[in-house]
């Protein structure tokens, strides 16, 4: 199902006790900042998560872009079931990590120098490096869209047929072929507690489609935040803030923590210290 409009999505129905929830975190969960490291974790969310956790049996997952520890590090939580890398990296509910082999970042390093070369002609333009993957980001600089999506390809013959080029919101990314979110969600819903459960996925970017056409197969509820068209997803929140509304909502946060999940902001650091 796709539409040109967020008005002619409807928003997602209350969360269900069934339900096994996977949630993006840029864009989704968190508000898109300049560069990744600068994003802000809203006071509530945290709270908002555990206790979704707690009432859905350990059936809620983290799936994003970011690696594993980042994500762990903007949660605040290690026992979350995960995917980190677009589904590249996997962590199951009872712990056990599966990533890409170690040999497999080395493929990386031409690519790494010739973005070094690439950078300097583009202010702007910010390299995102996650070890196994790297992502360019362009959002600051959209006058180099054109050239980063050109040389793209190219980047991508240089790292071999073992990365993959993933395009989203102003941004390229050369990650770990193979798996996606989609793959990531799939592997989980056979994982108890998830197993047997209603797949729900909310998130905002290219990347999250394959997850979308996941949990549609699955007969499962899928939500795309903003306003990007076409989208697979069936249901629509207008943007990171009404995530959150609609999580303390399910989670059962009073009315006064809803508004700060929405309203007050915290740095990450400063949280986990």
């Amino acid at each position: 199902m796709t539409s040109p409009s967020p008005r002619l999505l409807p928003p997602p129905p209350p969360l269900t006790g069934s339900a096994a929830l996977f949630l993006d975190l840029d864009g989704t969960l968190l508000d898109i900042a300049e560069r990744p490291q600068d994003v802000v974790v809203a006071v509530g969310l945290r709270e908002a998560l555990a206790r979704l956790h707690a009432r859905l049996g350990g059936a809620l997952a983290l799936v994003s872009g970011r690696p594993l520890a980042e994500i762990d590090q903007l949660s605040g939580r290690i026992d979350f079931a995960a995917a980190g890398l677009h589904g590249a990296q996997l962590r199951t509910p009872d712990g056990r990590v599966e990533q890409p082999a170690a040999a497999a970042a080395a493929a990386l390093e031409p690519v790494r120098a010739a973005l070094a070369e690439f950078v300097p002609s583009w202010p702007g333009v910010l390299v995102e490096d996650k070890h196994d993957a790297l992502a360019v980001h362009y959002r600051q600089a959209p006058q180099a869209a054109a050239a980063v999506q050109t040389l793209a390809g190219r980047w991508a013959r240089i790292a071999g047929s073992g990365f993959t080029l993933q395009h989203g919101l102003c941004v390229v990314e050369l990650r770990p072929a193979g798996n996606d979110k989609g793959t990531a969600v799939a592997r989980l819903m056979r994982e108890a507690p998830f197993a047997g459960r209603v797949p729900w996925m909310i998130g905002d970017d290219l990347t999250d489609e394959h997850a979308f056409h996941r949990v549609n197969a699955l007969d499962g509820i899928s939500v795309v935040v903003g306003a990007r068209r076409p989208s697979a997803a069936r249901h629509a929140l207008d943007d990171p803030a009404a995530v959150r509304r609609w999580l303390a909502e399910a989670a059962g946060l009073d009315l006064a923590d809803r508004a700060a999940a929405d309203l007050t902001w915290i740095e990450p650091d400063e949280h986990d210290a």
